[in-house]
C-alpha cells in the first residue's frame, strides 16, 4: 500500500476528510490511495491473512491502511455468513471472534468512511444471525436462545451508543442499515430515537440517513417516527430523512416547526426506545415488570406532542398544568377511574386491534380532558361570604415569603381546604398516601417504612413516585392561589368536610386517623396495610401515626401544624 501512494490525491483527501485542526479528522494521515485500489489490495490478501495479524493494519498511522484492514474483516465475515453458514457452529464461533475483535479496535475507524464501509456488513449483519457471545461458557447453543442473543446484541449497540467517541456512536446507527433491509427496523428506530438530540452534524446526516434507508421498505413506520419526533429532529436530520418522500409531503414535514426541548445532548439508551406502538400493549399487558415503565415512557416520550396538542384545546377549563394533567392520566388508565381496578390497565383489554393503539390511546385523553374539564369549574376570585370559607379577603398583594399576617382562622382555613380538596381530586391510594404524609409529618418517628408501604399498595417504583409528585406539585400550586384571595371548587359533601377539619382542629390525630382508616378500607391492599401496622406495633408498641399514650392526645396549635404543611407541600 505505500508502495501505491499519491502526493496529489494525498493532499486532496486530507481536505476531503476534514483533517485540519479542530476538524473531526483532526491529525489523520493519508497515503493518497483510492478506494478501489485498496479494494484490490484487500482482495489479494484477504484469503491468506491470518485474523492474528489484522491488528497490526489497523493500527497503523496510514488511514488507508487502517481501511483495508476493515474491508478484510468484512471480506472473512461475509465468507463466514453465507445461507449455508449461518447456524454452522465453526462459522459462529470465528464470526464472533471477528466481531469481537472489530469492537476491540473500534476506536481505530476514527472517520466517518471507516465506519460506514465496514460496520453495517459485520456488525449490522451480525445482529440478524445466531452468536455464542454472551453466552455461559459451559452450556451447548440452543434454539430458544434467541433472545439472549438478541439482549446481548442490544447491550452491545448500547455501550457504543452510550460511548464518549464519536464514531462508536455512530457505529451504533449506521449497522442497522442491514437488518432494515432485511425486514427488521426495530434496530432503527431504537438508535434514531436515542441519537435524535446529538449535537454533532455527522451524527444528523447518519440519523436521517437510515431512517430513509429504513422507509424504503417500511415507510409507514418513517411516516410515524416522523410524527412523533420531526418538532425535534435537526433540520439536516429531517431533510435526509425524509429525502424520497415526494415533494409535496416533504415541503409538510419541513414545515413543522423546530422546537429542541434541550441543548444538553445526554444519551438514552431506554430500553422502550424504538419499539412500535403496536408492541407497548404486549409489554403493558403481558409483562407486570415492565408496562408501568412501558406505559410512563409511551406517554412522556413518544406522545408527548400529540397529548400536548389535545391539552392546549382544553387549557383554559383546566386547574392543572400539562404535565400534572398527564400524571395523573397516567394513573387514571392505570387505575381506572374510581381508582380501585383489580389489574393495572384494564382498559386496554377491550382493544380489539393493536394498530389502533395509538388512536385509542389520544382518543381517550381527549375525553379524559373533557370530562374533567367539565367537573372543574374555572376557580373564581369569590371573596369570603357567609356561606362558609370561599376564599381569603384582601389577601391579593400577599406576600409570599412570609404568612405572618395570615390569622390563625384562616391558616386554618387553607388547611381545611387542601386536605379536603386532596380528599375529593386523588384516586383512593393517593389519598392514602396524602394522609399518611400528614400523620408521618406530625408524628414522624411512628411512620411505615415507604418503602414497604409501595408494596403493600402493591405499586411499582414509579407509580409511586407519579402520586407523590401529583399530590405535593398540585397542593403546593393550589395552595398559593388560596393565599391569593382565590378559592378551589368543593362539591357539598368535601365543604362539609373542610368544615368538619375545622371545627374538629384541635383534636388533630382523632379526626385525620378516622378518615386514614376510611381511606384504608376503599384500598384491595387493606389486608396488607393493616399487617403492617400490626407489624410496626408489635415492633414498637405503638400503632403507626398515633400519639404515644404516654403523650395523651395530641392538640397541635393551628400555626404549628400549618408551618409543618407548609413544610411538606414546599419541601
Amino acid at each position: 500500500m505505500e508502495s501505491l501512494q499519491d502526493e496529489e490525491q494525498r493532499l486532496n483527501l486530507m481536505r476531503f476528510f476534514k483533517t485540519g485542526a479542530g476538524d473531526y479528522g483532526e491529525g489523520d494521515e493519508f497515503l493518497g490511495i483510492k478506494v478501489p485500489q485498496t479494494r484490490e489490495v484487500v482482495k489479494a490478501a484477504s484469503k491468506s491473512i491470518p485474523l492474528s495479524e489484522i491488528p497490526e493494519l489497523l493500527m497503523s498511522r496510514w488511514h488507508e491502511v487502517r481501511l483495508c484492514g476493515f474491508l478484510i474483516l468484512v471480506d472473512q465475515f461475509e465468507r463466514l455468513a453465507t445461507k449455508r453458514l449461518e447456524r454452522d457452529e465453526q462459522a459462529i464461533k470465528k464470526r464472533d471472534e471477528i466481531v469481537t475483535l472489530y469492537l476491540q479496535y473500534a476506536e481505530q475507524a476514527n472517520n466517518w468512511d471507516l465506519v460506514d464501509l465496514s460496520v453495517y456488513k459485520i456488525l449490522g449483519h451480525w445482529l440478524m444471525l445466531p452468536t455464542n457471545l454472551g453466552a455461559p461458557l459451559s452450556s451447548p447453543r440452543r434454539r430458544e436462545d434467541s433472545n439472549r442473543d438478541e439482549d446481548y446484541k442490544r447491550q452491545v449497540l448500547d455501550e457504543l451508543a452510550a460511548s464518549p467517541c464519536l464514531w462508536k456512536q455512530r457505529m451504533s446507527i449506521v449497522c442497522t442499515w442491514y437488518s432494515s433491509h432485511h425486514d427488521d427496523p426495530s434496530w432503527c428506530l431504537r438508535y434514531a430515537e436515542i441519537h435524535l438530540h446529538h449535537p454533532h452534524d455527522l451524527m444528523h446526516k447518519a440519523v436521517g440517513w437510515m431512517l430513509r434507508e429504513m422507509g424504503k421498505s417500511h415507510l409507514d413506520l418513517l411516516r410515524d417516527f416522523l410524527r412523533q419526533h420531526a418538532h425535534e429532529m435537526p433540520r439536516t436530520m429531517l431533510r435526509y430523512a425524509i429525502e424520497k418522500l415526494p415533494e409535496a409531503e416533504r415541503k409538510e414535514w419541513l414545515a413543522v416547526p423546530y422546537d429542541r426541548f434541550s441543548s444538553d445532548y445526554i444519551i438514552k439508551t431506554n430500553p422502550f426506545a424504538g419499539i412500535t406502538i403496536p408492541d407497548f400493549v404486549d409489554i403493558i399487558l403481558g409483562d407486570k415488570d415492565k408496562c408501568d415503565e412501558a406505559m410512563y415512557y409511551l406517554l412522556h416520550q413518544r406522545l408527548y406532542r400529540q397529548l400536548r396538542e389535545r391539552y392546549d384545546t382544553y387549557r383554559l377549563q383546566l386547574y392543572d398544568t400539562f404535565d400534572d394533567i398527564l400524571e395523573d392520566f397516567f394513573l387514571y388508565l392505570r387505575e381506572g377511574k374510581t381508582g380501585t381496578s383489580r389489574l393495572p390497565y384494564q382498559p386496554l383489554q377491550r382493544i380489539k386491534k393493536k394498530e389502533s393503539f395509538e388512536t385509542w390511546l389520544l382518543n381517550t385523553f381527549r375525553n379524559y380532558l373533557n370530562a374533567r374539564a367539565k367537573a372543574e369549574d374555572r376557580i373564581s376570585l369569590t371573596s369570603y361570604n357567609d356561606n362558609g370559607f370561599n376564599g381569603l379577603d384582601g389577601l391579593s398583594t400577599f406576600d409570599h415569603e412570609s404568612h405572618e399576617c395570615l390569622t390563625d382562622e384562616q391558616k386554618l382555613a387553607i388547611a381545611s381546604q387542601l386536605i379536603a380538596y386532596a380528599h375529593q381530586v386523588f384516586y383512593p391510594r393517593g389519598r392514602f398516601i396524602f394522609l399518611r404524609s400528614l400523620l408521618t409529618m406530625l408524628n414522624r418517628q411512628k411512620a411505615l417504612p415507604t418503602e414497604e408501604v409501595a408494596i403493600a399498595l402493591g405499586m411499582t417504583h414509579i407509580s409511586y413516585r407519579v402520586i407523590l409528585h401529583r399530590m405535593k406539585h398540585n397542593l403546593a400550586h393550589f395552595r398559593n392561589r388560596l393565599l391569593q384571595g382565590e378559592h378551589l371548587r368543593l362539591d357539598d359533601r368535601h365543604q362539609q368536610m373542610a368544615q368538619r377539619l375545622n371545627d374538629d382542629f384541635t383534636h388533630l390525630y382523632p379526626t385525620l386517623l378516622a378518615y386514614y382508616d376510611k381511606t384504608i378500607d376503599t384500598l384491595k391492599c387493606a389486608d396488607a396495610i393493616r399487617q403492617l401496622r400490626q407489624r410496626h406495633y408489635e415492633e414498637t408498641g405503638i400503632m403507626a401515626h398515633e400519639p404515644s399514650p404516654d403523650e395523651g392526645p395530641i392538640r397541635a396549635t393551628i400555626t404549628a401544624f400549618w408551618n409543618k404543611l407548609n413544610h411538606m407541600l414546599i419541601y
